[in-house]
């Protein structure tokens, strides 16, 4: 771990480098159990922040894939998520490696358990993704991921919040060839309401023999460039409002923020009276 964070720190106003059981889901109030190299398709971002030039070809050679499958993906859901947008916007909001992009590579590592997790605790916590698309690279041998459809009824923060969706947990296990994708909220937002966020969490494993392997997954997060504006109705007023995608990112953070601190004190304080209730039986 330290010969990793040593070789890329970990910059959280980046969204870059590599970073431990960092990442605390506002669905659980406790850190999710991974580690992840996080590429930001910035050079700002990842300056002094690439193990080596073999990796930094490797990652750059993956990530234009995946982002040119993006961008397709995009351009298939445009006419259902926004008809009124000329043809290719979507597509053409989601630029790498420029000053403008928020595009994302992440390279994700379940460690083994060798011991019983913490109560409540998941490999991820369920959470909705705050993309217009990603892409979720996964080989067979490596299940756990689950998803559920967005309540309708409620909110997108609210879906980002739920551990238990009124439909229920499906699995979404590797396809041979497959690759998964998921709309996020960014989209669920600029199409107005006509695609929506899709809740997903990665299960702790069944089994002793699931809990004994790794398990490895590689996501694209596709987020339209920073200055990329998106007009949408206002959902309380109705009226149209404008927001840039770069300014929906940082309200999406601040929310988070506000939400983790929230389920972290509410963790905390589940424990420290359950102490009380011991030290009182005792």
């Amino acid at each position: 771990r330290a010969t990793k964070e040593e070789a890329s720190p970990y910059a959280a106003h980046l969204n870059a480098g590599y970073e431990y059981m960092q990442q605390i889901r506002p669905s659980t109030g406790l850190p999710d159990v991974k580690e992840s190299f996080q590429m930001t398709t910035r050079d700002d971002a990842m300056k002094g922040r690439w193990p080596s030039d073999a990796f930094e070809a490797q990652c750059r050679a993956f990530t234009e894939k995946a982002h040119a499958l993006a961008r397709r993906v995009l351009t298939l859901l445009e006419p259902k998520a926004a008809p009124d947008l000329p043809p290719g916007t979507l597509a053409a909001a989601h630029t790498i490696w420029t000053d403008e992009s928020q595009c994302t590579t992440r390279m994700l590592h379940y460690p083994p358990l060798a011991e019983a997790p913490e109560p409540g605790s998941m490999r991820a916590g369920a959470h909705t993704d705050w993309t217009c698309v990603t892409l979720l690279f996964q080989l067979p041998g490596n299940e756990g991921l689950e998803c559920a459809a967005h309540p309708r009824a409620g909110t997108t923060s609210n879906a980002s919040t739920s551990s238990s969706p009124p439909a229920g947990w499906v699995p979404v296990d590797p396809v041979p060839g497959g690759v998964a994708v998921n709309i996020g909220d960014m989209l669920a937002r600029w199409s107005d309401g006509r695609l929506l966020s899709n809740l997903h969490r990665v299960r702790m494993p069944n089994g002793a023999a699931e809990a004994a392997r790794s398990r490895y997954s590689i996501a694209f997060f596709a987020q339209a460039d920073k200055s990329q504006l998106m007009t949408v109705r206002d959902p309380e007023t109705g009226a149209l409002a404008s927001i840039t995608a770069g300014d929906y990112i940082l309200g999406r953070i601040r929310s988070n923020f506000e939400a983790k601190f929230s389920a972290t004190s509410r963790a905390t304080d589940e424990k420290q009276e359950e102490g009380s209730s011991s030290s009182s039986s005792g």
